[in-house]
């Protein structure tokens, strides 16, 4: 298993910073962005544009924000509790939205954690370390951990 990352947000600043904290985690060389509901069922699904499954391939960790233009992230969790081959895939929701509710129904639905922006880069980091710990997303043995690390290049 190698790490193969599906980023859901539509935010540029917010994609740049997650993509460096996947970076520093070891995580970041395969990571997939997409900035709509829509977009993520595509690439999910194998739709076009993300129809070549050995450039796309089915992820290993969902990163996703709640609030997107065309729908929230309980929306794709929901969707995705309707596809039996996809529910297995951990979640992290990652989102500016503080209401508990969200939360509490983010968890009901399957989220492995719920991380709070602006300021949750770190719990985001410690929220995918614990993935890596309990084996649900995999570091290649050529990735580092944490800063000072070799990359692959």
């Amino acid at each position: 298993m190698d790490d193969i990352i599906l980023l859901v947000e539509d935010s540029l600043d917010h994609t740049v910073l997650v993509q460096a904290l996947l970076d520093y985690h070891g995580l970041g060389r395969h990571v997939t962005v997409t900035e709509t509901v829509s977009q993520a069922k595509s690439y999910l699904l194998s739709e076009w544009p993300f129809h070549e499954k050995d450039r796309h391939p089915r992820p290993n960790l969902i990163i996703l924000d709640h609030w997107l233009d065309d729908g929230t992230g309980l929306d794709l969790l929901e969707w995705l509790n309707e596809h039996r081959e996809l529910r297995g895939i951990p979640v992290i929701v990652f989102t500016g939205c503080e209401d508990t509710a969200v939360r509490d129904q983010a968890f009901a639905l399957g989220a492995r954690d719920f991380v709070l922006k602006p300021g949750g880069y770190e719990e985001l980091g410690k929220a995918i370390e614990r993935l890596v710990t309990q084996g649900l997303v995999d570091r290649s043995p050529d990735k580092g951990e944490g800063p000072g690390a070799a990359k692959a290049g």
